[in-house]
């Protein structure tokens, strides 16, 4: 918290790029998108192909990450 209050926000990423990654300390790294059916915000880890399943509109999508 104190780190975040000291350094600000973190530089917007491009507003034309529909996904984001994020990694958190021992997290590993994730990638975040809005599903193509409800725009409901979609994050899965990064690790190749993956299946994700939408947790509102549960739309079943195969993800290359």
């Amino acid at each position: 918290r104190r780190h975040a209050q000291e350094h600000g926000p973190p530089p917007a990423g491009d507003a034309d790029v529909p996904y984001a990654f994020s990694a958190g300390g021992t997290e590993p790294l994730r990638v975040s998108f809005p599903c193509p059916t409800c725009l409901q915000r979609i994050r899965v880890p990064v690790r190749g192909r993956v299946r994700a399943r939408c947790g509102l509109c549960r739309t079943v999508l195969e993800c290359d990450t």
